[in-house]
């Protein structure tokens, strides 16, 4: 299970960006069809301060029920691949999920147990972001930063 976001989820604006009606009409935009699963999902991510696994989305009630394990991952590969959600995780371990919300958070992920914690600290690349775009003359330049280790369950 992902670490909790380092605010209260109410307090945090950051959490509470963008509701499901813009989602969805971004999605339509992307040219993914409105189905009940890529509402659930979206409303599971939406309400999620913290990555999530696809073990916990599929054991969600509302999907759970209604798709198998492969249509859901379909789903989420799709999602990803129009830019609305992030993948965090291990490549050969338990992927986790998470919406882009128009800013990013930096995480670190445990070798041992896949483990995700959100980073509660200023972003090390936001100078060099803006650097790459002065001397590329790149606009929107933006970056994921995954870091690595071993978590203190697993040392």
């Amino acid at each position: 299970m992902a670490h909790a976001h380092p605010h209260a989820e109410a307090s945090c604006k950051i959490c509470a960006e963008e509701p499901p009606a813009a989602l969805l009409a971004a999605c339509r935009a992307a040219g993914l069809r409105r189905t009940h699963l890529l509402r659930r999902v979206l409303e599971i991510l939406q309400r999620q301060s913290a990555p999530v696994s696809i073990r916990e989305l599929s054991a969600a009630r509302g999907v759970r029920d209604d798709c198998d394990p492969a249509t859901l991952y379909r789903l989420l590969q799709r999602l990803e691949a129009k830019g609305l959600v992030r993948r965090i995780g291990l490549h050969e371990r338990a992927a986790h999920y998470t919406l882009r919300r128009g800013h990013h958070h930096d995480y670190v992920v445990c070798r041992e147990c896949g483990d995700v914690a959100l980073l509660d600290m200023a972003c090390p690349a936001q100078k060099l972001e803006r650097e790459v775009g002065r001397r590329t003359g790149f606009k929107d330049v933006d970056h994921e930063l995954q870091f690595y280790g071993v978590c203190p369950k697993c040392k």
